[in-house]
């Protein structure tokens, strides 16, 4: 049964391009691509992509597309897209037998893939490096075929870590290997490759991988129960997947391995001529010549093997003429074998005799050529036993090697354990003698902050209660002022009213009056101190009314003020509003005594919670530094109280030119600052 099973690999091996197609295709999606004002490399990428689709249902589609792909990579100028662009042409011209321009377009991809460095390129180039060797096989050329994939191919893939690919060339290598009756490797190669595409299963590569699995059960002719149920599983896989997906290229192959696996292991030659007949059908409408050709050839079998020669005849001598187009010497020499013993059985000897000697001929090239093969495969064996022989010995090596590290590893690792330990203490040591220390220090810390915070706190409580007994005292004097002296001034000025004690004359009147002019000053100060002691317009009208009636009456003594206010309230906090008075009556009184100032501004404005006092004058400033040093009474009292607002103070003066004094609090905040 090998002869009749070797017909097949020679057909199959290698007959597909190097391309990762999908089982299922949505072309519409593609055409909307190119319709579309998408990027002209992903219309590209389309245009390609739809040449693959159609590579082995309408060659000339598939042409018209790789060329508008070429085409406009020219335009773009791009070497890269211009050596893929050759890569799609060349495989439009493969797959359809124009075997030397398929190998010039290849070339040219070549050359220009093998300057380019990126990972693209180097993808590219080990599938032109495939497609070369596939060439090379359809020309006769198995080995080279071979050569190319394991020296070039794979090397390249495996080095950018390209799996799916390097698995479609483990899918060709193990066709080489089950082509050359090296089964066992054959099918460890096409586990390999359905490995990695388990967990690709929407490319049609990976039923492929399974399906070559099949194959080479098939060519054992091991039908154990065991077998027979792995060829079924395989089977059953492939269908699984396929059965959705009715234009899959893997249908062809799934037809002639079912129709083979029921003829020679299930000896049901109805199911099996039936398989063939669909596979005709599929490979016929997709233009699979290679596989139509393979498809006759098992009907052949089918045929001779239930004895109907005549149908067997008819199929054999259309196998040997669609053969003729193809130069692959065994499949021909096959052809002829089947032509010979099918008119041996229809008893036309001359005929039978004609056809023989035209096989012997031709087996005599075959059997040259497979001579060198035979040699390499010797080779290749002698290779094998020794290096197996090389790997026993290490492998016993490595046994005591194991042992040996094994024991090390051990002791190692009961080291690292105790040093782990060791190590594991010593840093919970030094966290908790840390931890320790920075306790001790926040506790230092916030041991002092605690004595800091009383202190300012005190001094606050002691400069508040200090602020009210002035206020009161001021309040106190004012009162006894206005109510003891000046009513004792009035009524005295009330007496020498009545009662002259100058005389009636002319110049006792004079001085009568001149002392009443002069009780009427005296009345008036004095009124005037106490309203500054405690002005009553303050406490009766508010802040901005007795700021205006101080501001007023300096105007009358011929000091030019000017008082501007906005938004400026403070009326629900007496206390407030009071230490702001003495604040202002502070600064404008020392503009007048000390600066000597013709000229004062006074801005009070209020946004929202924020209060923004300016007093401003034209006098004849002071240095700053020398007035912190000296400590006024004056500018100490201002400073405290603006402390005592938890405000700031900003004093800003130069000699001869004047100064300005800026004050910021918050209306909101406490008299007593806290501290976090």
């Amino acid at each position: 049964m090998h002869y009749y099973l070797a017909f097949l690999l020679s057909f199959c091996c290698g007959h597909f391009l190097c391309a990762q197609q999908k089982l299922a295709f949505n072309e519409d999606s593609l055409q909307k691509v190119l319709e579309s004002n998408a990027d002209e490399r992903q219309k590209i990428s389309a245009l390609q992509e739809l040449s693959d689709h159609w590579l082995y249902i309408d060659s000339a589609k598939a042409m018209h597309f790789a060329q508008d792909a070429f085409d406009r990579s020219v335009q773009l100028k791009d070497e890269r897209l211009i050596a893929i662009a050759h890569y799609y042409v060349a495989g439009v011209y493969m797959e359809h037998y124009n075997l030397k321009e398929a190998k010039e377009e290849f070339q040219k991809a070549r050359a220009l893939l093998e300057v380019d460095t990126s990972y693209i390129a180097k993808r590219y180039l080990a599938r032109v490096w495939h497609n070369i060797g596939a060439i090379s096989q359809r020309e006769d050329d198995t080995e080279s075929f071979l050569k190319i994939l394991i020296e070039e191919a794979c090397p390249i893939l495996e080095a950018i870590g390209d799996s799916l690919l390097l698995a479609n060339n483990y899918y060709d290598i193990g066709n080489v290997f089950a082509d050359i009756k090296q089964y066992d490797k054959a099918f460890s190669y096409f586990q390999r490759a359905a490995n990695i595409f388990a967990k690709h299963q929407e490319y049609a590569d990976a039923v492929s991988s399974h399906l070559g699995m099949v194959k080479t059960l098939l060519f054992q002719e091991d039908f154990s129960d065991l077998n027979r149920q792995r060829m079924r599983d395989h089977l059953d896989f492939a269908y699984e997947q396929l059965r959705d997906k009715p234009n899959a290229y893997p249908w062809t192959n799934y037809y002639i391995l079912f129709g083979m696996y029921q003829q020679y292991v299930e000896k049901n030659h109805d199911r099996a001529l039936q398989s063939y007949d669909d596979g005709i059908a599929f490979a016929s409408r997709r233009q699979e010549a290679y596989n139509h050709i393979e498809l006759l050839n098992r009907k052949y079998y089918l045929h001779f093997d239930k004895r109907e020669f005549d149908k067997a005849r008819e199929m054999a001598y259309r196998v040997y003429k669609e053969n003729e187009n193809y130069p692959l010497s065994r499949n021909r020499l096959i052809s002829l074998k089947n032509l010979v013993d099918v008119e041996e059985a229809l008893g036309h000897r001359e005929k039978a005799f004609t056809l023989l000697k035209e096989y012997v001929a031709l087996a005599d090239t075959v059997n040259e050529k497979q001579s060198h093969v035979k040699i390499n495969l010797i080779e290749k064996k002698y290779e094998d036993a020794k290096r197996e022989k090389e790997i026993v010995a290490l492998k016993a090596e490595n046994q005591l090697n194991t042992a040996a590290l094994k024991y090390n590893k051990a002791i190692l690792f009961f080291i690292c354990i105790v040093l782990a330990c060791l190590l594991v203490l010593l840093v919970l040591g030094y966290l908790l003698y840390r931890n320790k220390q920075r306790l001790v220090k926040q506790q230092s810390d916030l041991h002092e902050e605690q004595l800091q915070r009383m202190r300012k706190e005190q001094q606050l409580r002691f400069f508040d209660a200090m602020l009210q007994g002035q206020e009161q005292e001021r309040k106190r004097l004012a009162s006894d002022l206005h109510d003891g002296l000046g009513g004792l001034l009035s009524n005295v000025k009330l007496l020498l009213s009545k009662n002259p004690c100058l005389g009636s004359g002319q110049e006792a009147q004079a001085q009568h009056q001149v002392i009443l002019n002069k009780l009427d000053a005296a009345v008036n100060e004095l009124r005037r101190i106490a309203r500054n002691m405690m002005p009553e317009t303050l406490l009766r009208f508010g802040l901005v009314t007795a700021l205006r009636d101080f501001c007023e009456d300096l105007e009358r003594s011929g000091i030019n003020i000017s008082l501007q206010t906005y938004g400026f309230a403070l009326e629900d906090d007496k206390d407030r509003q009071i230490m702001v008075y003495r604040i202002l009556q502070e600064l404008i009184n020392n503009a007048v005594r000390h600066a000597g100032a013709n000229t004062i501004l006074v801005q009070c404005i209020q946004n929202e919670e924020k209060v923004f006092i300016t007093v401003e004058d034209d006098g004849c400033g002071f240095d700053a530094m020398d007035a912190q040093d000296k400590k006024g009474i004056g500018l100490h009292n201002v400073k405290n109280r603006v402390a005592y607002l938890n405000g700031q103070l900003d004093i800003q003066s130069e000699r001869n030119v004047g100064t300005t004094i800026n004050i910021e609090f918050n209306v909101n905040a406490a008299y007593l600052p806290t501290y976090s």
